[in-house]
């Protein structure tokens, strides 16, 4: 992954960024470029890439569960390492349940490292927390011999469900290859919609990952059940009433460089979206530049 100074804005993103009044962005501490994951695109993975690039997105997320999904990823690995200021990444899942998947992410590890991706997973079914200490403990081992990391997906519904869930699993195997991510949406429905920023404190420093949507100020929160939608927690970035602003400056304020990641899951039949959330998150970066200004001009107390 490039550094903030690199990535700061790719052009048409900081383009929308000068309509807005960040003229002076790349000179200022500001958000981490914003990915953006593959659902709903439709097209092959080198042209799912090039839209995304086109659109003004500084890398591209995709899906590893089945072997199936593996010359996809290679098919993404090998475009994306033909260019410049673009990153890939993929989440794994691995289900306990279903043994003919659980090699999957042996296979994915190498196409990651070569693209400088870290192993990003999700856990289902796990049958014991030393099941899963064991299996992530061997994640982490392994990602190590090739130079990433492991990142856990904390996602509602599965073993590990939150950050704070994520991160006890951390402190409990003591491996520092293995990371955090957090995310607005499984935050929100694990009743954390209200603290979003104190996760942030509480969880930056181990965090490799974030990933956000927008939402409604009275979204979801509760036990999981099949068929509960996600259209209240992950929408565009300028839909909903919940605002991300306090989460996006707990994120700056804790000096996190890593990628920001909008989720699309769902979201169909919604023409413009991505531009949208795009000159939103511009938005947003922009009144934390401004917010940063004001501060540093406030007059100091003798």
């Amino acid at each position: 992954m490039k550094s903030l100074i690199q990535k700061a804005f790719p052009p048409l993103a900081l383009g929308m960024a000068l309509l807005v009044g960040v003229a002076t962005a790349r000179a200022q501490p500001a958000l981490p470029p914003l990915m953006v994951y593959d659902f709903n695109l439709g097209m092959e993975p080198a042209a799912n890439v090039d839209y995304v690039k086109g659109l003004g997105f500084a890398g591209l997320v995709t899906s590893v569960e089945h072997p199936s999904d593996l010359p996809r990823l290679v098919q993404y690995a090998r475009h994306v390492s033909t260019l410049d200021d673009f990153d890939l990444l993929a989440f794994v899942v691995y289900d306990f349940a279903v043994p003919a998947n659980q090699d999957v992410w042996h296979q994915a590890l190498p196409i990651l490292a070569r693209v400088g991706a870290p192993l990003w997973v999700i856990v289902r079914n796990a049958p014991s927390t030393p099941a899963l200490h064991q299996l992530l403990r061997q994640m982490a081992h392994e990602s190590t011999l090739f130079g990433v990391s492991t990142v856990i997906y904390p996602h509602w519904g599965t073993s590990i469900e939150t950050a704070a869930d994520a991160s006890a699993v951390i402190e409990a195997i003591g491996d520092p290859n293995l990371k955090n991510s957090l995310h607005t949406c499984h935050e929100i429905r694990g009743g954390n919609q209200d603290d979003l920023p104190a996760v942030v404190v509480e969880h930056a420093a181990e965090t490799s990952l974030v990933t956000i949507a927008g939402a409604d100020e009275d979204a979801y929160a509760g036990p999981f059940a099949v068929g509960i939608p996600w259209d209240d927690a992950i929408k565009p970035l300028d839909e909903g009433d919940f605002s991300l602003l306090p989460f996006l400056q707990a994120l700056h304020d804790s000096g996190y460089d890593g990628p920001v990641i909008l989720h699309t899951f769902g979201i169909i039949d919604n023409p413009g979206h991505l531009e949208r959330s795009l000159r939103k998150y511009a938005e947003y970066t922009a009144q934390i530049v401004r917010s940063g200004e004001q501060s540093n001009a406030a007059p100091s107390r003798p």
